[in-house]
């Protein structure tokens, strides 16, 4: 994947295909300052978008949860 910002469509599994991906690219070889950076940057970019994905899926499931009457079961 590139470095591109996030497409809208972006699945929370391919982010965190991506951040395995960059992962792997930075243990397994000797990235230039620049390519350190760039990698840096866009795991930055991909881990603020699994952190929302996930709160706003947890508020989802609390908010099920609530209906049903079983809000205090986590």
């Amino acid at each position: 994947m590139s470095d591109a910002p996030l497409p809208e469509n972006t699945s929370y599994d391919d982010a965190v295909r991506e951040l395995q991906e960059i992962l792997q690219q930075m243990q397994g070889s000797e990235l230039g300052i620049d390519a350190l950076t760039s990698k840096l940057q866009r795991a930055s970019a991909l881990l603020d978008f699994c952190q929302q994905r996930l709160t706003k899926t947890e508020a989802e499931v609390q908010a099920v949860l609530k209906r049903l009457g079983l809000e205090d079961a986590e």
